[in-house]
């Protein structure tokens, strides 16, 4: 099958979309402002039966701001739903659950192109750590794909020049 080509690039977007997933808390001061080092692992697999594939591994740093923090709240499911929808997609949610520092939620998106995307998103904070994970189904011309994306972020201090500034 010849399918992952598609499925990367909605990764990516995917990717994109959680970048700025688990941030937040102002309110809470459940996650600590600065610099946070975020780690990403994307792995596919086209049956259920073969093991999964390692698409992508990623590290990036961005800067958590105080007024960044204070304006996006804590574990937002419509920060998936917006960034997807930028791009073209239509996206619903579903079964929203949080608690102080968990949150979890399903997001359906059919994307511009007529393929869609399944997901169930788990995110867990604490002040100096962060994990994301997303499960997708992804649906291509009658075929499925199974993808995964697993994102650890840690604090790593002050916020530098060379980080992307949320």
């Amino acid at each position: 099958m010849t399918t992952i080509a598609l499925p990367v690039r909605l990764a990516h977007l995917a990717l994109a979309a959680i970048a700025a997933l688990p941030l937040g808390a102002a309110a809470d001061n459940v996650v600590e402002p600065g610099g946070w080092e975020m780690k990403a692992v994307i792995t596919a697999r086209e049956n259920p039966s073969t093991p999964p594939k390692t698409l992508t591994e990623s590290t990036t740093k961005v800067c958590l701001s105080k007024a960044f923090l204070a304006k996006d709240p804590y574990l937002t499911p419509g920060i998936d739903r917006d960034k997807m929808e930028k791009k073209g997609a239509k996206c619903s949610i579903s079964d929203p659950k949080r608690s102080e520092n968990t949150a979890s939620w399903k997001m359906k998106c059919v994307m511009a192109d007529g393929n869609s995307v399944d997901m169930q998103i788990n995110n867990t904070v604490a002040p100096r750590k962060m994990k994301s994970e997303i499960r997708q189904l992804v649906h291509k011309g009658g075929q499925d794909l199974e993808m995964q994306i697993i994102m650890n972020s840690t604090y790593i201090g002050e916020c530098t020049k060379d980080m992307m500034a949320l």
